[in-house]
C-alpha cells in the first residue's frame, strides 16, 4: 500500500483565498478571470496565461515585481504558468483551478514547450490547492467532464508499462502503483455518470484522483502507471498542427486509439467515455483525418526523437492502414455538443 506524500488541498472559496494572501501575482486564464476579479483585491500583476512556449515563460521572470506570492487560477496553462513563476523566483504557491481538464494543479513539474515540444521541468509544491466547488462548477461541462482523460490515461499506459518490464525496458514494476492506477480506473467507471451530470461529489472526486495521481508520480519519480502511448500521441499531435486542444479531451481520444493499437482495452475506454459524457470524437475537437494520421504515422520517429519512455509504439508497425484502422476507432466515439 502507497504512503503517498499527498498535495495539500482546502476546499473553500477563491475569494476568501485571495483576499487573505499578501500582495500576489496572478496568472490567469481569461475566461473566467475578468468576473472573478470583481470584488476581490486586486494583484500587484496579472498575466494571462497562453502562451507555454520556454522563451516565453523565461521573459515573464524579467517582469517579475516584488509581489510575496504567485497564485495560479484557471486551466492548465494557467497553472503550469504559476508553478513556473514560483519555481523560478522562489515565491510561495497557490492554485486555484476552475476547471477540472487537467492534473496540472496537483503535479510537481512544470508543463512546457520547447520548439513546439512538451518538455516538463522544474519542481514546485504549492502551499495549498484551493478546490472551490461551486467555482468549478459554474464552467461550460464539457471542460469538467474533461477531467477524465488523466485518469483513463491509466489504461493504456499501464498496459505500455508492463510491455516495457517485459522487455527489460525503463522503470521497473512496481505493484503498489500498478494497483493505483487499476483502482483510479475502478472508481472513474464507478463514478461516470456523476462526472456527466457535473455533481459536486464528481468535482471533488476528480480532485482527489488528481491529488494521488500527482502524489504517486512525485514518490516514484516517475509517471508510467497513468502516462504512456496515449499522451506520447496526444504531444505528437500538438507537435504536428500546433494546436492547444483540451488536454483530457484530446488524451481521451487518444486513450481509444492506443488501446485500439495494443488490442486490449478500447471497449472498456469507449464506454467510460460514453458514460462520462467527455468529448472525444475527432469532428468535435476539430481534428482532420489528415493531421491525425500524420501524427500517428511520425509516431514512432516522434517518440525516438524526444527520447520517451518504451510503449507499444516501439513494437508495432505503423503504417497508413494502422492510421486509417486508428481514425475508424475515434470516429465510432459518440459526437458531443460543446
Amino acid at each position: 500500500m502507497l504512503d503517498l506524500p499527498l498535495f495539500p488541498m482546502t476546499e473553500g472559496s477563491h475569494r476568501e483565498v485571495l483576499d487573505g494572501v499578501s500582495s500576489y501575482t496572478a496568472c490567469v486564464s481569461e475566461p473566467p478571470w475578468s468576473t472573478l476579479s470583481a470584488g476581490v483585491r486586486p494583484p500587484e500583476r496579472v498575466i494571462l496565461a497562453k502562451n507555454m512556449d520556454i522563451d516565453h515563460l523565461e521573459s515573464l521572470i524579467e517582469a517579475e515585481g516584488d509581489s510575496d506570492v504567485v497564485v495560479g487560477v484557471g486551466g492548465g496553462s494557467a497553472l503550469d504558468t504559476a508553478k513556473f513563476l514560483s519555481w523560478k523566483t522562489g515565491k510561495p504557491l497557490f492554485q486555484i483551478p476552475t476547471i477540472t481538464s487537467v492534473d496540472a494543479g496537483f503535479t510537481r513539474d512544470v508543463g512546457v514547450r520547447v520548439k513546439g515540444n512538451v518538455q516538463y521541468i522544474g519542481a514546485v509544491i504549492p502551499e495549498t490547492v484551493v478546490v472551490d466547488v461551486d467555482l468549478i462548477r459554474t464552467a461550460p461541462p464539457h471542460l469538467n467532464r474533461a477531467g477524465i482523460g488523466d485518469v483513463l490515461s491509466c489504461m493504456t499506459g499501464l498496459f505500455d508499462w508492463g510491455l516495457a518490464c517485459e522487455r527489460g525496458e525503463g522503470v521497473a514494476w512496481d505493484a503498489d502503483l500498478a494497483a493505483l492506477g487499476e483502482e483510479l480506473l475502478m472508481e472513474l467507471e464507478g463514478s461516470a455518470d456523476e462526472v456527466a451530470d457535473v455533481t459536486s461529489d464528481a468535482v471533488r472526486w476528480l480532485a482527489g484522483a488528481y491529488r494521488r495521481i500527482g502524489a504517486a508520480c512525485m514518490q516514484a519519480q516517475h509517471s508510467r502507471f497513468e502516462e504512456g502511448s496515449e499522451h506520447f500521441l496526444a504531444y505528437s499531435y500538438e507537435f504536428h498542427t500546433g494546436d492547444q486542444q483540451i488536454h483530457g479531451e484530446l488524451v481521451a481520444l487518444c486513450v481509444v486509439a492506443m488501446a485500439a493499437l495494443q488490442t486490449e482495452g478500447e471497449e472498456r475506454a469507449v464506454s467510460i467515455i460514453s458514460r462520462s459524457g467527455a468529448r472525444a470524437h475527432p469532428a468535435d475537437l476539430g481534428i482532420e483525418r489528415e493531421m491525425f494520421a500524420r501524427a500517428v504515422i511520425d509516431l514512432p520517429d516522434y517518440v525516438r526523437r524526444q527520447d520517451l519512455d518504451y510503449s507499444v509504439i516501439d513494437v508495432t508497425p505503423i503504417d497508413h492502414r494502422v492510421a486509417d484502422r486508428l481514425w475508424s476507432s475515434v470516429s465510432a466515439l459518440p459526437r458531443r455538443a460543446a
